[in-house]
Parts: structure tokens; sequence; C-alpha cells
């Protein structure tokens, strides 16, 4: 990489004094690199959510949740008693904006 800076003297051509030079950029780069991977650390287990945080989240009411478990708009998990949704897939729909119509039914 190529940092030079102009240093104009009078009307003689310009010269070009290098600010910092390669490996001192390279050591530069890895110090912010090293910060950076501490900062931003990938999750390495999965998240779940359970019904309640799921309702809030796209706020709707358990039996809600319910019904769109029963028409195969969420998928869940079951582990034991616990009924347990994939994060991932539940903040992908939410970033997708993805609409949860109610079905209503008419008197």
């Amino acid at each position: 990489m190529n940092n030079f800076k102009v240093i104009a003297v009078g009307q003689q051509a310009a010269t070009y004094v290098p600010i910092i030079d390669e490996n001192t950029l390279n050591l530069i780069a890895d110090k912010v690199a090293e910060r950076l991977a501490k900062l931003i650390k990938p999750d390495s287990e999965p998240k779940y959510y359970n019904r309640k945080e799921i309702a809030t989240i796209l706020h709707v009411s358990l039996p809600t949740i319910d019904r769109m478990m029963q028409d195969g708009r969420l998928t869940a998990k079951r582990v034991g008693r616990r009924v347990l949704f994939d994060a991932q897939t539940i903040d992908k729909a939410v970033k997708e904006k993805t609409i949860f119509k109610l079905k209503t039914k008419r008197c």
C-alpha cells in the first residue's frame, strides 16, 4: 500500500515521503483485528426461544402461537414437555417483516 505525503518545496518538484511503512501498517491492522475479534464473538451454541418469548417478540398471544404451530406457520422442537423455537428462524422472519395474519371468524 502506498501511503505517501506530498511535500512541496517552492517551485521544485514535489517529493514523496512515506508516512507509515508496510510493517507498521500490518502491525496496526493485526491489533485492530484482535480487538474486533474480542468484541464480536460468534455464538457457538444455538439459541432457542420458548412460547412466552416468541409471543412477546411477535406481539401475539399464547393461543395464537399454538394456532400458528398447528397451521405450520411456526415450527417448534419439543424437548421433554418444553416447546422451543429456533432463534435464527424467528429472527429471520422478523427481519424479513413476515406478516403473521390472524384468521378471524366472522359471525
